[in-house]
């Protein structure tokens, strides 16, 4: 009996102090509440229910996810595992040795060599090429152009008073010179001459600095070009004249596409060979008279002579440019003015001197012969007549193109003030307006009576 009390009194000795340590434990650790409700939350750990303490000890606890972060449900990637077991079989303190840098093997199209550049080279050559050319022919054609000029000049300033004249030098500080259009046209204005407004002087060269026109070239082969254009004096004791005489292939093409010469003149096939011209030229012109007043025998020499620098002579008092384009048409005839045309071949010119001199002398020279030109009184009323004949027709042609564009004129009018009446706000103006409006189409559709007066 007493033995059974001892044990007793033990017995709550040490479930006392179990209690007493336990609690002194806990007021040690301060965030154990928290540990013990975070750990509950995301740790669970389950144990059978029949098993000893013992054997709790030795089995591991089963862990469950609240939040299921891993997709896999519980299915372990080998190669994980096997990158963990690495892990743990390597050594910490052995040190871990330095892995050789491995070098991959670069495609033969992205390596650093003159091949990869192929297409870029092809570009800067041909960019090169262009500008070389493009200076060459540059210089080139003006130096042909300064040299026909140079060769010109000594007559030039002999029947002119300015030459070279670019409209903002003084007239007294300038000099004969040669204006750069582009880098293949050159031109000079000269004025100052009996019978003469004034002469335009232009350089056409081929396209030497574009390389793109030089390979065009070899295909259609051109030459380089001279022109003069003479506008000439007219007045009321000049008689009326067309004539153009040139190469055949270049007269009829302007035959073609000048208006003057297309609707007034025609070929003169006898005349020429009477003439004994070229036999590669071709004659035009309104009247036989002219061409026998204007090529006298001395011109025919000359003309021989230049073949094959002299393209084309042009000399007209009707003078109005080409021709409208196909579908087109002048609704009034434009104003005519005298002009006279000499187009040249500088490259069978060449640099003689003389044959430029000559050449230039032959254009003054029919100038002047077309100023003091006297035709016979039936001749000239031939050409008035025909000149008229020529009006009268293009009005009648013309009639119905005038009347289109007039009725299209007064519909846009009548639609201007409809539209006038519309947008009108103030109800007593536009009633007004209206009334108006109403006048005038009735008015419209009265017959046209004419009135006579009776004396």
């Amino acid at each position: 009996m007493k033995i059974t009390r001892i044990f007793g009194f033990l017995a709550i000795i040490l479930f006392c102090s179990s209690g007493f340590s336990a609690g002194a434990a806990s007021d040690d650790n301060e965030f154990a509440e928290f540990e013990e409700d975070e750990f509950a939350d995301s740790v669970v750990v389950t144990n059978a229910p029949d098993a000893k303490q013992e054997d709790r000890k030795s089995v591991p606890p089963i862990v469950q996810k609240d939040d299921f972060e891993d997709d896999d449900f519980g299915v372990v990637d080998e190669d994980e595992s096997d990158d963990s077991e690495k892990i743990k079989e390597v050594d910490p303190d052995e040190p871990t040795p330095v892995q050789s840098l491995k070098f991959t093997d670069v495609p033969a199209h992205f390596r650093s060599n003159w091949a990869s550049y192929q297409v870029e080279g092809i570009v800067v050559l041909i960019i090169f090429i262009y500008l070389i050319n493009y200076i060459i022919g540059k210089t080139t054609n003006s130096s042909i152009a300064h040299t026909v000029f140079e060769m010109c000049r000594p007559t030039l300033e002999e029947q002119f008073a300015v030459v070279g004249d670019d409209g903002v030098t003084d007239l007294d500080k300038l000099e004969p010179t040669l204006k750069r259009d582009t880098d293949s046209s050159f031109s000079a204005w000269c004025s100052g001459r009996v019978n003469v407004h004034s002469l335009f002087l232009q350089m056409k060269t081929i396209k030497r600095q574009d390389l793109v026109s030089r390979v065009l070239d070899i295909y259609d082969p051109s030459s380089d070009k001279m022109t003069i254009k003479v506008s000439l004096e007219g007045g009321n004791d000049v008689d009326p004249l067309i004539f153009a005489v040139g190469e055949k292939k270049i007269a009829t093409k302007n035959f073609r596409e000048m208006f003057d010469l297309n609707s007034y003149v025609s070929e003169k096939k006898q005349v020429a060979q009477q003439l004994n011209l070229p036999a590669t030229w071709q004659l035009y012109a309104d009247q036989n008279e002219v061409v026998y007043s204007i090529l006298e025998p001395g011109v025919v020499s000359l003309l021989r002579k230049h073949e094959e620098a002299i393209e084309f002579i042009h000399i007209s008092d009707q003078y109005t440019g080409p021709k409208p384009a196909e579908g087109e048409s002048y609704t009034r005839l434009p104003e005519p003015q005298r002009y006279m045309f000499m187009s040249l071949n500088l490259a069978k010119l060449g640099q003689d001197e003389e044959s430029a001199a000559e050449i230039l002398n032959l254009v003054f020279y029919l100038i002047d012969r077309v100023k003091k030109m006297k035709l016979s009184k039936d001749a000239k009323q031939k050409a008035e007549r025909k000149r008229k004949e020529f009006e009268e027709a293009f009005l009648k042609q013309t009639h119905a193109f005038r009347q289109e564009a007039a009725q299209a004129r007064k519909e846009e009018k009548t639609r201007e003030r409809k539209q006038k009446l519309m947008d009108e706000h103030d109800p007593e103006r536009q009633r007004r307006l209206e009334a108006k409006e109403l006048k005038k189409e009735a008015k419209a559709k009265q017959p046209k009576m004419k009135q006579m007066k009776v004396k």
